[in-house]
């Protein structure tokens, strides 16, 4: 896909993206997750980890949801979008 289409596609539409992250958080900081579905499980060689899925309206929706889980210390295991071709307008 050449350049020009991933600017126009894919960073400011909304997608639907599958976050991994080391360990579990306060149910506080689930409330700011409203709307993403969140599960704890084992993931590889790791056996705490917390998952998030749902969409985001776009990429500064993503960056703003990283930032927090940086911001609690959080360490990122995986960020991923998921969406097939039939999504990409």
């Amino acid at each position: 896909m050449p350049d020009e289409n991933v600017r126009q596609y894919l960073f400011d539409h909304p997608g639907h993206y599958q976050i991994r992250v080391l360990g579990t958080f306060d149910q506080c900081w689930i409330d700011h997750l409203d709307g993403l579905d969140i599960s704890v499980g084992s993931w590889g060689n790791y056996r705490m980890v917390t998952q998030i899925n749902g969409w985001l309206s776009d990429q500064t929706a993503l960056a703003g949801l990283l930032d927090l889980l940086t911001d609690l210390g959080m360490v990122m295991l995986s960020v991923e979008r998921c969406e097939s071709d039939d999504e990409i307008v």
